[in-house]
């Protein structure tokens, strides 16, 4: 496939189009919890960290010490990523029977699915693996036709940066075990070429074995508890979970995913059956996991990446009018939503904004810092984790310290440097997340100071509270 081509020019316009928007867009939206917490990766750059394997971070790193560390920085990455993959959905649809016009809508209905015009903007662990899956499918097919030293290996870089990036990774294994074994291609299990690949993947994942060894495993004991919670199923949270996954990626397109997959598991396409075989190990997982803990929606977000386009392909010969009405309202939403993230032109009630995760910090850090006059014995403290990257990376350029005071086991557990104890603590409390300082901390005595509220368009986006805990000494 030549993309310079005169026949790509669709989708080379297109896809050049949306990732200059969101260059254009990046610098103007703050961080999210979760970009937030990423950078702070960069910032502290390690062999692994608690909640996820290094790539992201390491990433991060290259980005931001090119761009600045800063909200640009922090998103080239992901933007550059969401170019490339779009590329990779695109050569799948169209090896199908060479139609660009049909591989040109299943790349729209890619990016009308409302998550990934945010994953591709945010730099996250699953934005990296949409980066991996597709090369890792077309390698397995190119070693089933042609069984080469140089495939092999590069498999085993390809499954080792998976590895490197998220720990669900690991189920990329299964359905390369389980295609071969249908194909009954017994000989590539057996090949001597294989342990080439083994031992580079392994050498590519030995940061997070070593951290893990280093570390009493807790990131692997941290992520089997994260992931399934529960002995019990939950079947409110399994609800909440397929609806939240249907809502975010499109109501009109995000059940097209599940025919897409039934489709591939037909095909005699040997491609578009070894991706079936990927989603259905994904989707299986991830709806199990769901049965006893509520999903986040951007969890499954591999199995609708690859069966969105494919169930958009196969939908063409059924119906092009709902096709069109889907994928045409997903775009108009989504450039709606890229216009109230840059201009924040929507009215909303207060505290229920759409910016109230992203918008603000830079101030609340600001008036925290007013209130510290000797860093050497008072510090800022939040009492959440989700307000702890946030507050952080906002926090970075003051001389003062950050601390997150709670009693659970985390990252920054591990970024803390020393003990809060005996410093006088400028505490942050939310509208989402407020603590009783007199009785959740000891304190020798406490100072609640005046609320001030974060304020977009008449209407308050939250409320801000700053309590001095005097002399702390550890949670009641």
């Amino acid at each position: 496939m030549n993309l310079i081509s005169k026949q790509h020019q669709n989708l080379l316009f297109f896809i050049s189009f949306v990732a200059v928007l969101r260059l254009i867009l990046a610098p103007s939206v703050g961080l999210g919890v979760d970009e937030a917490h990423y950078v702070l990766y960069a910032l502290n750059l390690d062999l692994s960290y608690f909640d996820h394997p290094p790539l992201v971070g390491w990433i991060q790193y290259i980005f931001t010490s090119i761009f600045g560390t800063n909200e640009f920085g922090a998103r080239v990455a992901a933007i550059i990523i969401g170019f490339v993959t779009s590329i990779f959905v695109y050569k799948l649809i169209y090896d199908i029977n060479k139609n660009t016009n049909e591989a040109f809508i299943a790349v729209l209905a890619l990016h009308a699915s409302f998550l990934f015009n945010a994953l591709f903007i945010m730099l996250m662990p699953d934005t990296l693996l949409f980066l991996l899956i597709l090369p890792i499918i077309f390698t397995v097919i190119e070693i089933e036709k042609n069984n080469k030293l140089s495939i092999w290996i590069l498999l085993g870089v390809l499954l080792g940066l998976a590895g490197l990036s998220k720990y669900t990774a690991v189920l990329f294994i299964f359905p390369i075990i389980i295609y071969v074994l249908m194909r009954k291609r017994y000989d590539l299990l057996i090949t001597p070429k294989i342990i080439p690949s083994i031992i580079i993947a392994t050498i590519i994942i030995l940061p997070v074995i070593i951290w893990n060894i280093q570390n009493d495993w807790s990131s692997f004991a941290y992520q089997s508890a994260h992931v399934v919670g529960s002995n019990t199923i939950n079947w409110a949270g399994f609800a909440s979970s397929i609806g939240a996954q249907i809502g975010a990626y499109n109501p009109f397109l995000a059940p097209l995913a599940f025919y897409g997959l039934y489709k591939a598991l037909r095909s005699k396409n040997s491609t578009l059956f070894l991706t079936a075989l990927f989603g259905l190990v994904m989707i299986a997982f991830f709806t199990y996991a769901s049965l006893y803990k509520t999903a986040l929606p951007h969890w499954s977000a591999l199995f609708y990446m690859l069966f969105i386009p494919l169930g958009a392909y196969y939908m063409l010969s059924i119906s092009k009018k709902y096709l069109k009405f889907a994928i045409g309202f997903g775009l108009i939403i989504s450039a709606l939503a890229y216009g109230e993230l840059g201009f924040k032109f929507m009215p909303s009630p207060d505290y229920q904004s759409h910016h109230r995760d992203i918008y603000g910090w830079d101030k609340i850090m600001s008036k925290a810092n007013e209130q510290i006059t000797d860093a050497s014995t008072q510090a800022v403290a939040v009492t959440n984790w989700t307000l702890a990257s946030r507050a952080i990376y906002y926090n970075r350029n003051y001389d003062s310290a950050l601390y997150l005071i709670d009693d659970r086991d985390d990252q920054f557990d591990v970024w803390e440097k020393d003990k809060p104890l005996g410093k006088d603590l400028v505490v942050i409390n939310t509208h989402s997340f407020t603590k009783d300082i007199d009785a959740y901390m000891k304190c020798s005595k406490v100072i609640k100071h005046s609320e001030f509220d974060i304020m977009l368009n008449n209407s308050k986006v939250n409320t801000i509270q700053l309590v001095t805990c005097k002399n702390y000494q550890g949670l009641r």
